[in-house]
């Protein structure tokens, strides 16, 4: 209707240029006196119309768009009769981008820049205003990938995959509206930068660079896995950390809170069991990055020949939960079984505490990750007795005390020299894969301590054995 609205304004001015006006003797084809100046087109940045526009090239975005929370986003609010508070309004239509303020008389504190924003016919008082709104209800595509007027054909979508601070401002497409963002900086993958003191250029050197690393270490690397899109786009030169798009897909609502990927995953390393991570719900998405990685031939070459990366690859949390993964001393027993295995959403219930924001309207969100002890006793609901550290029975203090003693049974003081072949013996390498596990778990054996005290219990009684032969009479002749 648009479209057909402009066109009909603008014919009679086309048909007038090429046709010219009557002259004062009546004679066509001769240029008469200029009337007065005719209504011009309105150029709009936001075309909106519940993203009619980008239908015509992108159907199949628009189709999944269309099942998200985003396209329902403001008759969300109107269902709960908020849809003419300012405050709501800015994240829940498309175009705004004025300053408003959560009371008073006065919302709007500064106007926005652009004229053409769901702000700017708020509230109607025109027909056009009304028409309008109308057309900028609900998140569109134009809110994340730029408005595309005047016209169509100067329209330039942009997709912006950064999420983390620069120069201390955010950059974040997605953190205007979802205050997660603000957690996500707090977090183990907002820190990435900090926590390993690199640049973004040396983040790329380091994990953009090959295939093996970019899938679980980049935002577009993830999104390939699941994207045949962004599969097909193959590797940026500049890749970016992993934030709300790396894990949430924008368009498609088919999984749960629209995550990329809620498939089953399998432990690598199978040569004694392999357990599978199944019906876990949402949490299914975390364990397509936290796994250890390493397969028979790989974990087996370690043993027997060293490794300069020995043990699993650092994030093992799923092979541990599952109390599958590490290497096994064989002869031992190894008891796998868990009550944290019975947790509906593992990962998710304890590593996703929603806790609240200082938004006026009490925002939650859990994406920084960090788990609390109140999670236990409180959200979970599983222990009734307060657990400073996750000391629930000792078992921290248990796990990292026979750390420590692994490591003296073993005769190593500096556990990053354990897979080093000029410095230990297969046996100790042995019993030096479960030290290497159960720390890169990063648990301290709270994922699964039935799992973590065994392969560190058998790891001693191993070495014990191998020390107690090396010292015997017939060891030493």
């Amino acid at each position: 209707m648009r479209f057909k609205w402009l066109t009909t304004i603008a014919m009679p001015f086309v048909f007038l240029f090429f046709m010219g006006c009557e002259g004062p003797e009546g004679q066509k084809g001769e240029q008469g006196e200029a009337g007065p100046q005719g209504p011009a087109a309105p150029e709009y940045t936001y075309l909106g119309d519940d993203a009619n526009t980008c239908n015509h090239c992108h159907g199949e975005n628009v189709s999944m768009w269309m099942g998200t929370g985003h396209h329902e986003a403001y008759d969300a609010l109107a269902a709960i009769g908020q849809n003419e508070d300012p405050y709501c309004l800015q994240c829940h239509t498309t175009g705004w981008d004025s300053e408003v303020t959560y009371e008073g008389d006065e919302p709007i504190i500064t106007p926005g820049p652009d004229l053409y924003g769901f702000d700017d016919y708020w509230p109607p008082e025109t027909a056009e205003d009304s028409m309008r709104i109308e057309a900028l209800k609900n998140v569109q595509c134009e809110s994340c990938h730029g408005s595309m007027g005047p016209t169509i054909y100067d329209h330039s979508p942009t997709l912006n995959w950064t999420t983390r601070l620069i120069s201390g401002e955010e950059s974040s497409m997605c953190a205007k509206c979802h205050e997660q963002v603000e957690e996500w900086h707090e977090s183990g993958h907002g820190s990435v930068l900090e926590t390993h003191d690199m640049t973004i250029e040396e983040f790329n050197e380091e994990w953009n660079a090959f295939s093996s690393c970019w899938e679980c270490h980049t935002a577009e690397g993830f999104a390939s896995l699941y994207d045949g899109y962004w599969a097909a786009e193959g590797r940026p030169e500049e890749a970016h950390l992993i934030g709300c798009q790396t894990c949430h897909d924008p368009h498609d609502a088919t999984n749960d809170h629209q995550l990329r990927s809620l498939d089953d995953y399998s432990v690598n390393y199978n040569l004694e069991y392999a357990a599978t991570f199944s019906g876990y719900e949402t949490a299914q998405i975390c364990v397509q990055c936290h796994h250890a990685r390493r397969d028979n031939e790989n974990v087996l070459g370690q043993i027997e020949e060293g490794y300069e990366h020995f043990g699993p690859h650092p994030s093992p949390q799923m092979d541990m939960y599952l109390g599958s993964g590490s290497y096994e001393i064989e002869g031992y027993d190894y008891d796998r079984l868990h009550a944290h295995q019975n947790i509906e959403e593992a990962c998710v219930t304890c590593h996703m505490e929603m806790r609240d924001h200082d938004d006026p309207l009490g925002w939650k969100g859990g994406h920084d990750f960090e788990a609390s002890a109140a999670t236990c006793t409180e959200t979970a609901g599983c222990h009734t007795a307060a657990m400073p550290d996750f000391d629930y029975g000792g078992v921290v203090t248990e796990v990292n005390t026979k750390l420590v003693d692994l490591l003296e049974a073993i005769g190593v003081d500096d556990p990053e020299e354990l897979g080093n072949p000029d410095v230990t013996s297969p046996a100790q390498r042995m019993a030096g894969y479960a030290y290497v596990f159960v720390t890169e778990d990063g648990s301290h054996g709270v994922h699964n301590p039935t799992y973590a005290l065994d392969l560190l219990d058998n790891a001693i009684a191993f070495m014990q054995t191998v020390n107690a032969a090396q010292r015997s009479p017939i060891a030493r002749k």
